[in-house]
C-alpha cells in the first residue's frame, strides 16, 4: 500500500526527537510543580519542515461538454507520491485548544493513466503519464490537546477546512503526439476546490522552559475538482473564431495523506 511506503524515511529523525525528549523524564513527562495552576498566557507556535504526500487513485468518467449525456471516456487518475515542504502558524488562546493555519507547497504529481481515451479512435490504448499537476493545500484547523502543559510530549487531534489550488503542465508527450496525427492539440486544466481536513500529531518539547520543539503529524485533506480536457485545432484560428473543437470534463476526488516532520518555535504574550 502507498501509505506504508512513506513511513521508513522519517523513522530515524523521529527516533532522535523522541530520545531527546525522553532525557527530560519518564515518557517525556515532568511532574507538575506543587500547586500547579493552568497558565493564562496565550501561546503561539510556528512550525516549518518537510512532508511526504501519498495521493489515492480515482476513476473519473469524462463527459462531452456539448452532449452532457455522452460518456466520452474513463480515466484512472493515479498520482505518484511526492516530497514537499510546509509551514503552519498556531494560536493557543487556552491550554487545550489551538487554531492553526497551514500551507503545503505542492510538488508535481505524475503517472495518471487513461484507457479508451477518445473512443473516436484510441480504444485499444492505455496511456501513462497523461499529465502532471501541482496541488498547493491551505488548511484552517481547530486542534485539541488532551494533556496539560507540563507534559513534554503533546499529542493532539484536529479538523477543519482545506483549499486546494491545482496547476497543470498540459497533456503528456505521447498524448500530444497521438492528437497531432489528427491535426489536433490538447489543453488540460484543473480547477481549485474547497474541502475538509483532519489530522493527528505530536509536539516533542525539549524542556519545560525551552521554546523549541519537534513535530510529527499525519494530515488528510479531501477536495473535489473539475478536470477539463479540450481538443484544439493544431493551427491557431483567427481571434474572432472559437479556439477549441471539443471539450470534455469530469469530477476528480483528490484525497492525499501527508506525513509531516518539522521543527517549531513557541512564544507567548
Amino acid at each position: 500500500m502507498k501509505g506504508i511506503r512513506f513511513i521508513a524515511p522519517v523513522l530515524a529523525p523521529l527516533a532522535l526527537a523522541v530520545s531527546s525528549v525522553a532525557l527530560a523524564g519518564g515518557s517525556g513527562y515532568e511532574p507538575p510543580r506543587s500547586g500547579y495552576v493552568p497558565s493564562m498566557k496565550q501561546d503561539f507556535i510556528v512550525r516549518a519542515g518537510g512532508y511526504y504526500i501519498s495521493a489515492g487513485d480515482d476513476k473519473v468518467s469524462f463527459v462531452d461538454d456539448t452532449f452532457q449525456n455522452f460518456d466520452a471516456f474513463r480515466s484512472t487518475v493515479d498520482p505518484g507520491s511526492e516530497w514537499g515542504w510546509y509551514f503552519n502558524f498556531e494560536w493557543k488562546p487556552v491550554e487545550h485548544l489551538g487554531f492553526e493555519l497551514g500551507y503545503m507547497d505542492g510538488d508535481p504529481h505524475t503517472s495518471s493513466h487513461a484507457d479508451r481515451l477518445f473512443s473516436l479512435g484510441f480504444e485499444e490504448f492505455e496511456y501513462r503519464d497523461v499529465v502532471s499537476f501541482d496541488a498547493d493545500i491551505s488548511t484552517a484547523s481547530l486542534k485539541f490537546y488532551p494533556l496539560d502543559e507540563t507534559c513534554l510530549i503533546q499529542p493532539y487531534i484536529g479538523g477543519g477546512i482545506s483549499y486546494t489550488d491545482f496547476s497543470t503542465s498540459g497533456p503528456g508527450r505521447r498524448v500530444q503526439d497521438d492528437l497531432a496525427e489528427f491535426d489536433l492539440r490538447g489543453d488540460f486544466d484543473m480547477g481549485s476546490s474547497w474541502g475538509y481536513t483532519w489530522q493527528a500529531g505530536m509536539d516533542f518539547n525539549f524542556g519545560r522552559d525551552s521554546a523549541w520543539l519537534v513535530n510529527v503529524a499525519a494530515v488528510y485533506a479531501r477536495s473535489t475538482t473539475d478536470i477539463r480536457l479540450r481538443l484544439l485545432d493544431d493551427v491557431p484560428p483567427p481571434p474572432d473564431v472559437e479556439p477549441f473543437i471539443e471539450s470534455y470534463s469530469g469530477d476528480y476526488i483528490y484525497d492525499p495523506w501527508t506525513l509531516n516532520l518539522s521543527v517549531g518555535y513557541k512564544f507567548s504574550f
